[in-house]
């Protein structure tokens, strides 16, 4: 993980769960009041078209001359900016709608001077690792960059997966279990912290191996090194889902799922000072109330 400063911004995408009831009506006083600071905003094509402001829409292009996505949601949305990116050198800073938020920069109370401070450029750049993801199916192969993790699981059936997993091309094991996580640093308070991984603060850089429900005495989480190339064949074939990141990406039998550091990385806006332990622990107060 490494920092950089921030940048005067003129140019803002702004990616809103509209799912959420009190959103809309943020996000249009939000527009409002980018306008009235001769800031130019964007929106997605979709939500634009929800919210009435098809002048508004943009696409893929238009959003990568964009200096800095402002999410209006959950961890989940941040995510899905990050998906949108594609790796693309453009930072992205949170607003916290949803319960936890530990990607999360702002609260909903703290909107306004940290949009002050992201105009100005007063905010420094957490650079994150992230996954690159490779699926090949036949004739099919198809890439994608996860931030948090990419999950191996079985489909639409119940049986157990027997997964080959070979590292740096070498076999490592045969694992019999419901799926595999390959989660980042970012990642390990996420899916891979429910299935028993290991918290990792993101000023280290490498990849979690962690299995779901093994059937199997050895079910600990594996810490890799950000160099190994990770490779995963069926042992038999049954229908498997990848997801990445938390969205359906692939359902069917593969020929392999090759996973590695990407050469890319997220980039989010950091407005405070605050080590990782503590913004740990003070999340999860929400849940468990041991942490004191």
């Amino acid at each position: 993980m490494a920092y950089i400063e921030g940048k005067a911004t003129g140019k803002i995408v702004i990616l809103p769960n509209l799912d959420k009831s009190e959103v809309p009506k943020m996000t249009s006083e939000l527009i409002s009041w980018f306008k009235a600071k001769q800031v130019e905003v964007l929106l997605l094509t979709e939500d634009a078209g929800r919210l009435g402001l098809d002048e508004l829409g943009a696409g893929f292009d238009e959003i990568l001359t964009s200096d800095a996505v402002v999410v209006l949601g959950g961890d989940g949305t941040i995510l899905r900016a990050v998906r949108m990116l594609k790796g693309a050198e453009i930072p992205v800073i949170g607003v916290n709608m949803g319960r936890v938020g530990f990607l999360s920069e702002v609260e909903p109370n703290e909107l306004y001077p940290a949009m002050e401070r992201l105009l100005s450029g007063d905010y420094m750049v957490d650079e994150r690792m992230m996954l690159e993801c490779k699926i090949h199916a036949g004739d099919c192969d198809d890439t994608y960059l996860a931030l948090n993790e990419i999950a191996i699981e079985r489909g639409h059936h119940q049986r157990m997966l027997e997964m080959d997993v070979y590292i740096n091309d070498i076999m490592f094991s045969r694992y019999t279990a419901n799926g595999l996580i390959f989660a980042t640093p970012t990642g390990s308070t996420a899916y891979s912290f429910s299935a028993g991984g290991p918290v990792v603060s993101p000023e280290n850089e490498l990849i979690l191996l962690a299995p779901v429900n093994p059937h199997s005495l050895f079910g600990r989480t594996m810490a890799l090194s950000a160099r190994d190339t990770a490779r995963v064949e069926l042992a038999k074939d049954l229908e498997v889902i990848v997801g990445v990141d938390g969205c359906l990406e692939f359902c069917a039998i593969f020929d392999s799922v090759k996973i590695r550091r990407a050469d890319s990385k997220a980039q989010l806006i950091k407005l405070k000072e605050q080590s990782f332990y503590t913004l740990f622990k003070s999340k999860l107060r929400v849940w468990d109330s041991w942490l004191r």
